[in-house]
């Protein structure tokens, strides 16, 4: 289950909830035990194959393409330009661009009943306010743009 807590917005003084997160983050070995639970596939393979999967989305979406993986999601590269555009067409050139971002938008499904909804966001759901949850006593709870240091997540 997700959880979430009431944050107050400065710009209107209004509620909202905001997604927060419990614990550390999961690790690969954490997603290649599952793997190995719910597959033929072992543990050591489901590692191999998922430490080659950074490169390979890398090199493939090198040659300009969205990369789809199946019930997973697209990805594909977005640039960051310094801001600053130009008057003229013919100036815009690579120098013009100040990063490259790894873009994952979710594989979509329709549902029986005509709404479209994520594969990656089950349909049972139940957010849980956190706290209303002993976790949030224990301090084990951070927003994740609060966590320490830089954030690893490529989307973030």
């Amino acid at each position: 289950m997700p959880f979430f807590k009431a944050e107050k917005k400065a710009v209107n003084d209004l509620w909202y909830p905001r997604t927060v997160t419990v614990g550390r983050p999961l690790e690969m070995e954490d997603v290649c035990k599952r793997i190995a639970e719910m597959s033929t596939v072992s543990e050591p393979d489901s590692k191999a194959v998922l430490s080659a999967l950074g490169k390979v989305l890398g090199d493939l979406m090198n040659t300009g393409r969205t990369v789809h993986l199946e019930g997973l999601g697209y990805f594909y590269y977005s640039c960051l330009s310094t801001g600053q555009g130009k008057e003229a067409k013919e100036d815009v050139d690579s120098d013009c661009i100040v990063g490259t971002r790894v873009q994952f938008l979710p594989e979509r499904r329709v549902r029986q009943d005509g709404t479209v909804t994520r594969n990656l966001v089950d349909d049972s759901v139940f957010w849980v306010n956190v706290e209303d949850m002993a976790a949030a006593n224990a301090g084990e709870v951070s927003s994740p743009d609060e966590d320490e240091g830089e954030s690893e997540f490529p989307l973030g």
